[in-house]
Formats: C-alpha cells, sequence, structure tokens
C-alpha cells in the first residue's frame, strides 16, 4: 500500500535463480517489456540494461550457464489512481532463453521464455500414438511429459478413438489438435492452457476504451473480408466403409444468404457435424476485425479478456485481446492486439 500523498509512479520487481535483483539492476535498466499472448504464441520477457561497464556480461560470467535459470517480472503501479492503493500485474516464471551483448555503447539483452528450455516440447521430434481418449488427457500427458502443469478450461472435451503423433513436436501435435477442435492453446508460467475461446468472449468487459480519452496514445483498425466473412458453414463426410453421408451445418445468427464454407471432415453424427461447422465458421470469421492501441500503462490489461470500444463508428463493439505488450520503462505503455468477438455464436 502506498500513500494517496506520493507521486504514482511505476515500480519493478525482477527475480533472477530466485534472488529479488531489483535494487541492483534499476539503475541499468534501459527496457522491459513482458508480452502476454491470448493463443498459440508462447508468453516472452524482454530486458535490456546499458551495461558500458560490463558488470552484467561479467555477473552473468560468475553464474555460469545461465541457461534454463528462472526469471519472474512483478510490474507494480504505485498510487495510480490517487487513492494509495497499488495496483499489481505478476508476469509469472520464464526460463532465460537468450543473452546478447552489443556496443558500443555496452548492451546486454536478456531473452526468457514461458516455455521452459529444459522441455522437449518445442523440440524433440516424437512419434506417439493414443487411443479412446480426450483432448484434455492427452494435454494432461504432454503437458507432465514435459514436466509441466495443464489446465483444460472448455466445456467441450472430443474424444477420439485414434489419434496419432507422428515425427513432430509435442507443441506442434498439440496445436494442431486444438486447431482442428477449435480449442485455444497458450503456454505461460511453466503451464499449458486449453481454453474455448469463445467462452471467453461471453465474459464482460473490463475496460472501455472511448474515442478522445487521454490515455489512448495511437490506435488503428482494419478489416480483412478475404477468407472471412461466411455467413454459414456445411460440413459433409461420407463414411468409406458404409458409404453413409453424415451432414452438418451451421448459419451465423442475423445473417442471411452469403458466402459458404465448405467442409469435409470426419464425423460420427450430424449432431458432430453441426458443432464442427459451428467452430470452422469461428476459426475463419474471426480475424474480420482486428486493432491495436497503445495506451497508458494499465496492469489490469491482459491476453483472453474483453474491452468494449466506441467512438470509432464502423469499428465499435466489444473486442478481445489478443495479445497485451507492458512496457512498464521510460513511461509505462500497454500495446493491445484486439479482435471483435463474434456476437451469438
Amino acid at each position: 500500500m502506498s500513500s494517496s500523498s506520493t507521486a504514482r509512479r511505476t515500480e519493478i520487481i525482477i527475480y533472477f535463480a530466485g534472488v529479488d535483483i531489483s535494487q541492483s539492476i534499476r539503475p541499468y535498466l534501459l527496457t522491459m517489456t513482458y508480452t502476454d499472448n491470448e493463443e498459440d504464441k508462447h508468453d516472452d520477457l524482454q530486458i535490456t540494461l546499458d551495461d558500458r561497464d560490463r558488470t552484467w556480461v561479467r555477473w552473468l560470467d560468475e553464474k555460469g550457464s545461465a541457461k534454463g535459470e528462472k526469471i519472474r517480472a512483478v510490474i507494480i503501479q504505485k498510487n495510480w489512481n490517487g487513492t494509495g492503493k497499488d495496483r499489481k500485474l505478476d508476469c509469472g516464471v520464464f526460463e532465460l532463453d537468450s543473452i546478447d551483448f552489443s556496443g558500443p555503447p555496452g548492451k546486454v539483452s536478456i531473452k526468457a521464455t514461458s516455455i521452459p528450455y529444459s522441455s522437449t516440447m518445442r523440440l524433440q521430434i516424437k512419434t506417439k500414438a493414443w487411443e479412446n481418449v480426450k483432448l484434455s488427457a492427452i494435454a494432461n500427458d504432454l503437458a507432465g511429459q514435459n514436466g509441466m502443469q495443464c489446465m483444460y478450461e472448455s466445456s467441450y472435451d472430443p474424444l477420439y478413438t485414434r489419434k496419432e503423433q507422428v515425427k513432430k513436436t509435442d507443441l506442434v501435435f498439440l496445436q494442431e489438435l486444438c486447431k482442428s477442435a477449435g480449442i485455444s492453446l497458450k503456454v505461460t508460467s511453466n503451464t499449458v492452457v486449453l481454453f474455448d475461446a469463445a467462452e471467453y468472449e461471453q465474459k464482460p468487459p473490463v475496460y472501455t476504451v472511448s474515442y478522445g480519452k487521454s490515455d489512448i496514445i495511437r490506435y488503428s483498425f482494419g478489416t480483412s473480408y478475404t477468407d472471412t466473412a461466411y455467413s454459414s458453414c456445411h460440413v459433409v463426410y461420407e463414411d468409406p466403409q458404409t458409404g453413409n453421408k453424415i451432414e452438418g451445418e451451421y448459419k451465423q445468427p442475423g445473417e442471411g444468404s452469403g458466402q459458404v464454407l465448405e467442409v469435409n471432415e470426419r464425423v460420427t453424427s450430424a449432431a458432430e457435424a453441426k458443432e464442427l461447422a459451428k467452430k470452422r465458421l469461428r476459426q475463419k470469421n474471426k480475424g474480420e476485425v482486428k486493432a491495436e492501441f497503445t495506451l497508458v500503462g494499465n496492469v489490469g490489461l491482459v491476453a483472453g479478456l474483453t474491452v468494449q470500444v466506441e467512438g470509432y463508428g464502423l469499428f465499435d463493439g466489444k473486442y478481445i485481446i489478443e495479445s497485451a505488450t507492458h512496457n512498464p520503462t521510460g513511461g509505462y505503455t500497454t500495446g493491445l492486439k484486439l479482435r471483435r468477438v463474434l456476437e451469438g455464436y
């Protein structure tokens, strides 16, 4: 808790291998950026230090091999609203991925990732088969093999008769399964998270971005109607053994006749075909309207949350945060990449 009489400021806490190095690093800290991604990309932390006297490159040398060292960062907004209350963003735990030293003037750049360096998840090619298993079980198995936790946050959990991982990394294989099932995947703080983006989109907005507000530094919007503006999806599958044809269709709520997305994938029932049609329609259409904002720093804005955008006419609506990049150095800013949510499905 801060005093309400003190000026608001941003404080950065950094732990290296479990040791708080915040005080030591502060005079040298040039930049720190934390990027929190909604899906398909891992979170990352980047720190740049002024190292003209080679303090940090020598310090890292004394540490020996720094590969895989744990780094944790916390951003604190002290007395941000003038009430004496602090707001905090725990960026999570990362593993050191690379160190660069350049100059003159000398600078050390440290990059860390939410996927452990010691993990084989993104590097080792594997072949394995599963039978009569749900997606959540495969995800838990792969996460456990890589020394990671797993969170499955979706009411939809497809059951597979057989799934084969053939000469692929665990991460690529799991990404493919999730794409096929319409489930989103992210890796953060040594945890594999699988979630239903449609369920996240239904949550109420945590913030309103209004045209003309003083916290908006930059903004941009864009639309793409190529391979995104489908009004319905039709799924058809013909069983090669029985010759039976299974079909299902899902139409976007409120839309009339329009472009139809045709999908030919294996399904076992008309109900499954309709559910798949809904998910394939979402996958195609969700990138139709996107936006980017640079705002005055806000620790409350992270990936997966929704915000309301107003005052921009055609582009008004509810958006989900695809990625949030927090840069608390040199004047705290938060960069957001957004996509407008799909209403009704």
